[in-house]
């Protein structure tokens, strides 16, 4: 692809480093990189066109023209608020910090969290001093002015460095002014100081501080928004408020404060700046990967490295790629490449290697060995802010009087925003179930407002269980809620169809304060045995989203084939989550977050690789809340229009897509096999690999080719015969636009007369004898209406909706062979 990078390519500052660093990782992976002055506009018709145009702070139109995709990576300190219009002109405004993402999420829905990356300055053969390192280069907003009037008032004896090409009028006794430096003498200067000062005024992920970060210095920072999300900073020092820059609010550190810092770093014990440097390095590695699976991600695509191996970097040193390619950004990105891509919101996940994965996870069997216990079979993760306390009191003692024994299952509630006041913690009681319940915060990224993508992703990563179902705090669920939906996982597992479930819904059909009142003496009790009682007085609607009302059958475990859902609460392999990249953090709430997060599981359905399925012997119920405010509803409707765009992006195959699919392809079959409860659950596994994938889908084409024209302009429902029917069912619907039910073929006796529209035979009559096929056939004819249509498609050599490696298939799926006839009945 051809990229033109547009930036001051050549200011001797940050802006120049970021070109640099960038222009390389993208040639590293196979693209063609131009470097334009953004003052130089004449200079773009010399170097032809480009797929895609990037640029960096700045922005001139005249530079984008023709290009079918432009970016922006803008610093939130140098963007006008009255350029607000042109955003609009990006497809994608990239921030390299959550807070730089608060302040333009609100200006545009393109608005995503990219992260950021340095140079990997580490170099373990310099000797190590108690010495300190300030790095202003050639900026005077890095607090330069508090740090020598520190070391001025306060004689302070310890030596200091600072590396600035700018001329400082205090010079204290003990400083060093090591003016302009080349790339070597500032490396030397990096792993010689163990102290690194960088009281910026506002920084948004600087270089100097990711620099002090990989060398594994005690990096000292304000404690202000954009620096409270840095992990590995060993101080944060106090900061005021100083004055407003573009769109931020800019903060100052006290001389006084500094001085503090310093004689904290300085009783530091030698096993406490070894901590420290592991600290620090390993959130370097962490960021630095982190980024560059965001940024393939967004390119769409696997890069095509170049010049060197992909191994992942090492912890304490340059990676193999950090030597192949020639060290810098392009070192960095091979050291890192083979992350798969994250989330559409940047919290990426590998299909290997990550705490979602088969291996490593953990509640992996390693960490059960060790304990001397059994980890959990499922996670249930539930996101609550302090407004909705008293429902997630009531969600947690339902649980209680789950069926399962306490030991299958684990409880994560996430504090959204934490629970400065207490009443999250009161309201969940940790410690007094007898299930493990465990406790995470997640600050809020986006303001005043629940947050719950960013409380889920959190809640996933805590919990040690191969299954995760993502719950509301709003949600209660019936005692034999948990021990039904392992039942039917391991059901899912044993006809070869990993599948997705999600509980039947209903509302608690009273306003908030008339439920509130009416289970406040059960909340108060904790009982769990007036759960009953209160449910069966308190009425329902009785709906559930999709009209999937019917199909609730409460006794034994039971599910079927889910053709559409839009409000769902997922039970999903902690490693498909990791590959999915979580929820997307663009969402603030007001349920387009879980849409989204739905439509990539349908996407992944859509690709044969998963199956979804409502769990119709579970009726989950939704408590009544409180209308959000008119403010709150601006920023769901704009989610909505954001999760319909993307949508449609994946339903039309758009590139990062399907670069999306490689990865969860390789993460599914570890994924299933750590939450299957036995090896012969996982040896069931249909294939996934692409050609078996592909193979599947031809015969489901094969099929569909006869069934829809035959179907279509007719109404009503078809039914679908046939041994594991429910993939065939679910593409009918889809291509015909008809409610499609399965049945098996000794079920087709005990439907009414005049049942359906049409019926589907997959596969049921092959190998059958003569006696067997008219018998199967007078009772399909019997349930189709008068002239409706009835299909019979024989496979030869297994079923439509089996592969290679599954159970009763018996040969491969491309020796099939698909024959379909079509006969009216009644005609």
């Amino acid at each position: 692809m051809r990229i033109h990078i547009v930036t001051n390519i050549d200011n001797g500052k940050g802006l120049e480093r970021d070109y640099r660093l960038l222009g390389s990782l993208l040639e590293s992976w196979g693209h063609r990189v131009t470097g334009l002055h953004f003052q130089h506009p004449e200079s773009v018709g010399s170097v032809g066109g480009a797929d895609l145009v990037i640029f960096l702070e700045v922005y001139e139109p005249r530079l984008a023209e023709g290009a079918p995709r432009r970016w922006l990576i803008p610093n939130a300190e140098w963007w006008r608020p009255e350029a607000r219009p042109a955003l609009d002109d990006f497809e994608l405004v990239l921030c390299k910090t959550r807070d730089a993402l608060s302040h333009f999420a609100p200006l545009t829905p393109r608005a995503r969290h990219l992260g950021f990356f340095s140079e990997d300055r580490w170099d373990p053969a310099v000797p190590r001093a108690r010495r300190f390192l300030h790095v202003p280069g050639g900026s005077d907003a890095k607090g330069t002015d508090s740090v020598l009037l520190a070391w001025e008032r306060h004689h302070i004896p310890y030596p200091l460095t600072v590396v600035s090409s700018l001329g400082w009028p205090l010079r204290p006794r003990n400083v060093e002014f090591a003016g302009r430096v080349d790339e070597r003498r500032l490396r030397f200067y990096q792993n010689a100081s163990r102290f690194h000062l960088c009281p910026s005024r506002y920084e948004g992920w600087g270089h100097a501080l990711h620099e002090g970060l990989s060398v594994g210095a005690a990096v000292l920072v304000p404690d202000t928004e954009a620096m409270s999300e840095i992990d590995g900073c060993a101080l944060r020092m106090p900061a005021a408020p100083h004055g407003a820059q573009g769109l931020v609010r800019t903060h100052a550190v006290a001389p006084e404060d500094v001085r503090d810092a310093v004689e904290r770093c300085m009783a530091f014990t030698e096993a406490d700046l070894r901590r420290i440097q592991e600290a620090a390095r390993d959130a370097y590695l962490t960021e630095r990967e982190r980024c560059l699976a965001s940024l393939w991600e967004v390119l769409g695509e696997r890069p095509a490295l170049r010049g060197g191996s992909a191994a992942g970097a090492g912890r304490s040193g340059a990676s193999a790629g950090d030597a192949a390619v020639g060290g810098g950004a392009a070192g960095d990105a091979a050291g890192s490449a083979a992350a798969s891509p994250g989330s559409a919101a940047g919290t990426p996940g590998s299909a290997a290697g990550t705490p979602g994965s088969a291996a490593g996870t953990p509640g992996s069997a390693a960490e059960a060995h060790a304990t001397g216990a059994a980890p959990p079979r499922i996670a249930l993760v539930i996101p609550c802010h302090p407004s909705t306390a008293p429902l997630l009191r009531r969600a947690v003692l339902a649980l209680r009087a789950q069926t399962a024994a306490p030991s299958s299952f684990e409880v994560v509630v996430v504090c959204d925003g934490g629970d400065p006041g207490g009443a999250i913690r009161a309201a969940a009681e940790p410690g007094s179930h007898p299930f493990r319940l465990e406790m995470v915060d997640s600050p809020r990224p986006r303001g005043q407002f629940p947050h719950c993508s960013h409380a889920r992703n959190a809640g996933f990563r805590a919990a040690r269980a191969p299954l995760i179902w993502f719950l509301d705090a709003d949600v209660l669920l019936p005692p034999e809620a948990v021990e039904h939906a392992l039942s039917e996982h391991d059901a899912a597992l044993a006809r070869g169809v990993p599948a997705v479930l999600t509980p039947a819904l209903a509302r608690v059909a009273l306003p908030p304060a008339a439920w509130i009142e009416r289970s406040a003496a059960w909340a108060a009790s904790g009982a769990v045995e007036g759960l009953a009682p209160l449910l069966s007085a308190t009425p329902l609607d009785g709906g559930v989203p999709g009209a999937q009302g019917d199909q609730l059958r409460p006794s034994a475990p039971s599910s079927e084939s889910l053709s559409d859902v839009r409000d769902g609460l997922p039970i999903v392999w902690r490693g498909l989550v990791d590959a999915l990249g979580g929820f997307d953090e663009w969402f603030i709430g007001g349920g387009a977050e879980k849409g989204a997060f739905v439509d990539l599981l349908e996407g992944v359905r859509r690709a044969d690789l998963i199956d979804m399925r409502l769990l119709t012997s579970v009726r989950a119920l939704r408590q009544p809340q409180k209308a959000a405010t008119e403010a709150f509803q601006v920023h769901v409707h704009r989610g909505r229009e954001e999760r319909e765009r993307r949508a449609r992006e994946i339903g039309h195959g758009a590139r990062w897509w399907r670069a999306r699919l490689a990865a969860i392809r390789a993460a599914l079959s570890p994924a299933v096999m750590a939450a299957a409860p036995d090896a012969p659950a996982a040896e069931r596994l249909p294939d996934c690999s692409p050609d078996a994938i592909e193979a599947r889908a031809r015969l489901v084409r094969g099929v569909r080719a006869v069934a829809a024209p035959a179907l279509r302009g007719l109404y009503g429902g078809v039914v679908v015969v046939g041994e594991a029917a429910e993939l065939l069912a679910r593409d009918v619907a889809q291509v015909c636009g008809l409610a499609a039910r399965v049945a098996s073929v000794t079920g087709l006796a005990a439907l009414p007369a005049n049942r359906a529209c049409g019926v589907l035979l997959s596969g049921v009559l092959a190998g059958a004898t003569e006696e067997e096929r008219a018998r199967v056939l007078d009772q399909a004819r019997r349930i189709v209406k008068a002239t409706g249509p009835l299909l019979i498609a024989e496979i030869a050599g297994g079923s439509v909706e089996r592969g290679a490696g599954t159970a009763g298939g018996d040969a491969a799926p491309a020796a099939a062979e698909v024959r379909v006839r079509v006969e009216r009945v009644g005609v």
